[in-house]
């Protein structure tokens, strides 16, 4: 396959991650937790294959697209927690210091500050450093959820498929209001 074609079936792929994800959410609130896992992900598939070229669908995909592996693999965790796979919880700190670290990293990519931390992804030897480092968190915290995230978003970066910014891969702007709604749901 073709590199724009393995991009569109990623995209396709996230795309059908995060309506089945939605229709998930929407569904818990009526049926069991699995069987809203199988249902929403079945929605979300369907909906990708029957929509695919429809309008509203591309636009859902052109306003969130990159979607790099780091919503749908949010979105996997949470429905595999659903479905009793051990997931170990980030903690509150943790989601507090990357959503600060997140949000500076906006700040400087959209030029507000005079550093462009973006431009670091594009370059081999400090995105090795940073995946190295996300590892080795992953390695004394026990949680191997962001290292895993790491190395497959360096795959596909390496693969060239999607951008070739590796953050694109790894990040995604929608973080910043998940981070938000997990911590006021932690507070109430």
């Amino acid at each position: 396959m073709g590199g724009s074609t393995m991009s569109g079936v990623l995209a396709g792929l996230g795309m059908a991650t995060l309506l089945g994800w939605v229709a998930f959410a929407i569904l818990g609130w009526v049926v069991s937790p699995p069987l809203s896992v199988w249902i929403g992900g079945a929605i979300g598939g369907l909906l990708v294959l029957v929509a695919r070229n429809t309008m509203i669908l591309r636009g859902f995909v052109a306003l969130l697209a990159p979607f790099g592996v780091m919503l749908p693999a949010i979105a996997l965790r949470q429905m595999a927690a659903e479905l009793g796979a051990p997931v170990v919880p980030f903690a509150t700190f943790e989601i507090l210091v990357f959503l600060l670290l997140y949000v500076a990293f906006l700040v400087s990519a959209i030029g507000v500050v005079p550093v462009d931390v973006y431009r670091v992804g594009y370059a081999p030897l400090p995105v090795a450093a940073m995946v190295l480092s996300v590892c080795v968190y992953g390695y004394l915290t026990g949680n191997w959820f962001l290292p895993l995230v790491a190395v497959l978003g360096q795959a596909l970066w390496l693969s060239r498929w999607g951008s070739s910014n590796w953050f694109d891969h790894v990040t995604h702007v929608l973080l910043v209001p998940v981070a938000l709604i997990v911590l006021v749901v932690r507070v109430i």
